[in-house]
């Protein structure tokens, strides 16, 4: 099953149906707002339904609303809503079609009516909305929001993947190198080094250890938030990068090793502060708007193991070498091409 994240701009709404959305996502959050302060001061119970609920909104978007506030609710520290909150409807309640000129359209009811308007299908959403309108895939709840003077819609796609013709991306992720990733059976791969990431780990932790020293705990503070936006930087160029890589390729599938894994089995005493997580989450995302499944696989000696012939072989610093089969590999493209050809679970940003 590949789950995909569409967001699409409606074209040219009229100011009518602008000025119609705007006071639904107001109503929205103050259906929101309203169940929260209920709950809060004991007004109501968690069974409250759109009958308690006094604005023009469509009852499925009410409903809707009081899901999410029942969500928010649950999660720590206090509830307050901004004005910019999206309105949103379940799955149910509003339907993707075309007219006869073969304009894709997004029809959804709001307040006043059903409004059916013009989407813009760019190449990298195309093929999925095709899926949708073929009754190939399922979806999931619409949401509508504005950006700046822009309207946009968003929703996920279910459908079930051909694994016919698949191109199989296996990432690793190390201290070492960075990033390695192999095209399982393309005899393409990249390597990048670590060291980058590991110098602005090394200034900043030296910059802190210096500040701590002196007293000086807010500059200290403001060093480690610079640390962040240094990596988060560089994970950004990194999973473009490799999302770049991938697209090289006929159907590509990039699978990456799980992180739970990751942290149990690695003898790296960073791992738990390192941003291995960020920069799954980026190359995650990223494929996604791009149209790429993401799959999650077993660590399980995917560093031990020869990738050609499955035995356990031997890796001294970045060499790994195999007395059964007699190859020998880079260390971190041997795990990564033994990534490629595990079998994962789909995952999302």
């Amino acid at each position: 099953m590949v789950t995909v994240t569409v967001t699409a701009k409606f074209h040219n709404p009229s100011l009518s149906r602008r000025k119609e959305w705007h006071h639904a996502a107001c109503l929205y959050r103050d259906t929101k707002q309203f169940c929260i302060d209920g709950w809060e001061n004991d007004d109501f119970d968690k069974s409250v339904t759109t009958a308690s609920i006094d604005n023009d909104l469509y009852s499925a978007i009410q409903n809707q609303a009081i899901r999410e506030a029942k969500s928010d609710h649950s999660k720590d520290g206090e509830v307050r809503y901004r004005e910019s909150q999206p309105f949103a409807v379940n799955n149910q309640n509003w339907e993707l079609d075309t007219t006869e000129n073969g304009t894709v359209v997004v029809g959804f009811p709001c307040v006043s009516q059903w409004w059916y308007t013009p989407i813009e299908v760019y190449d990298d959403i195309a093929g999925d909305v095709q899926q949708l309108l073929d009754g190939k895939a399922d979806k999931t709840r619409l949401q509508v929001y504005r950006r700046g003077d822009d309207w946009y819609c968003t929703f996920n796609i279910d459908y079930d993947a051909d694994a016919s013709g698949e191109t199989s991306i296996g990432v690793d992720i190390g201290e070492r190198h960075i990033l390695a990733g192999t095209a399982y059976g393309e005899d393409e791969s990249m390597l990048v080094s670590g060291g980058e990431a590991k110098y602005v780990r090394r200034k900043y932790r030296s910059l802190r250890e210096s500040l701590s020293q002196a007293g000086a705990l807010r500059a200290r503070n403001r060093v480690g938030d610079k640390e962040q936006r240094r990596i988060k930087d560089l994970n950004h160029k990194l999973s473009r990068r490799l999302i770049t890589f991938a697209e090289q390729f006929e159907n590509p599938v990039i699978r990456m090793e799980d992180l739970e894994g990751i942290r149990e089995n690695s003898s790296w005493s960073g791992v738990h502060s390192w941003y291995f997580h960020q920069l799954q989450q980026f190359i995650t995302y990223k494929a996604e708007r791009a149209g790429i499944r993401v799959e999650k696989v077993d660590a399980y000696h995917t560093s031990q193991r020869c990738s050609a012939c499955g035995s356990m072989g031997t890796r001294d610093g970045d060499h790994f070498s195999c007395s059964a089969c007699d190859r020998g590999r880079h260390a971190d493209l041997n795990a990564s091409e033994n990534i490629a050809q595990r079998e994962g679970e789909p995952c999302t940003a």
